[in-house]
């Protein structure tokens, strides 16, 4: 029988995505075993994803009324809420195959049958939504790092309609019109009948029969705790609070800022040129990319190239197929067309 670590923590937003990509390094590299991870979130936060800029979604002033805190991801996706309403339960393994999703699926089909046991019927739906009877019961935060795979599971255990609809900003709500009314809680669902201590022990139990694994209750390593200060750092940024990555890089006065939305979601690109060369890209917006370094990539790409129409569509369309980028939320036509719209 194999030997997973059982770990429980509580820690604000930056603590907790540290630990995250701490875990992540250290099972990928062999230096700890599989891991299930318990966090709990104090105080409240959001967690946005790595495209988005803080004031197009989030209600800044509120937030701060709220006395919540603000952190980013290094995925993709729509906001998460991590707050007293939510239960994190984390599975870090090591993948012998990262270039296919046969432990992935693995995981998120033990996933459904843990909420199942529960009395919920749930369904996945690519890429982040576990849906019971049809709204979000719990978002699903994939993220790989060479063989290592992290799957974060946000569960909504009560309401928190009442922190979205204050903090989220209202142009953010009008091109998602399901994200504020198409989520559901546990709690709800189970008729108030439900413990937290019953929802842990019954996605143990799942992991014990789909995995043939023991837990033993353990903290971090002395190697993952080597890495978490300087994590703790890169996750705690105040100037995203301000909106700012990249943007204040800008060396052409001649700024444009483009927005297409879409059905499912929006992408704003800012751009300038000089002597007909793209010399900033900055790509936002609510989608997910995955890889999501593909997204910084893309920018990166098209620095300095030219501010041509064929040479832009190509392009995109060449680095996603050999990337092999997935999107979900917009289109590679969307790209394509809101780049052109800022940089022509």
């Amino acid at each position: 029988m194999t030997h997973w670590r059982f770990i429980t923590e509580v820690g604000d937003a930056a603590y907790n995505l540290a630990v995250t990509e701490v875990i992540l390094r250290s099972v990928g590299n062999l230096r700890a075993n599989n891991t299930l991870r318990i966090a709990y979130c104090n105080p409240n936060s959001v967690i946005i994803g790595i495209q988005h800029i803080p004031s197009q979604i989030i209600n800044i002033p509120e937030l701060r009324n709220l006395k919540f805190n603000i952190a980013r991801r290094l995925t993709s996706g729509s906001p998460i809420f991590f707050t007293d309403k939510q239960i994190a339960i984390q599975f870090f393994v090591y993948d012998q195959a990262p270039s296919k999703n046969i432990l992935r699926n693995k995981i998120i089909s033990c996933i459904i049958e843990a909420f199942k046991q529960m009395g919920l019927e749930v369904n996945f739906q690519e890429p982040y939504k576990i849906l019971c009877n049809g709204r979000m019961i719990a978002y699903l935060d994939t993220l790989r790092i060479n063989h290592g795979l992290s799957i974060s599971l946000f569960i909504n255990v009560e309401n928190d309609a009442d922190y979205r609809e204050k903090i989220l900003t209202d142009k953010y709500a009008a091109n998602l019109k399901n994200y504020l009314y198409g989520i559901t809680n546990v709690n709800f669902e189970l008729g108030g009948n439900f413990s937290k201590t019953e929802l842990i022990e019954t996605f143990k139990s799942a992991i014990k029969k789909e995995f043939e694994v023991s837990f033993s209750n353990e903290h971090l390593n002395q190697y993952e705790n080597l890495l978490l200060k300087s994590h703790i750092e890169k996750h705690t940024m105040s100037e995203w609070i301000l909106g700012f990555r990249n943007i204040s890089e800008f060396i052409s006065p001649d700024v444009k800022s483009i927005t297409i939305n879409t059905n499912e979601g929006f992408i704003t690109v800012v751009a300038s040129t000089n002597r007909g060369l793209i010399t900033n890209l900055h790509i936002s917006g609510d989608f997910y990319i995955y890889p999501p370094e593909a997204l910084n990539a893309l920018e990166v790409g098209l620095k300095f190239s030219p501010a041509d129409d064929s040479y832009i569509q190509d392009y995109v369309a060449r680095y996603i197929k050999i990337a092999k980028v997935q999107i979900f939320g917009i289109k590679e036509i969307d790209i394509v067309e809101a780049i052109k719209k800022a940089v022509l």
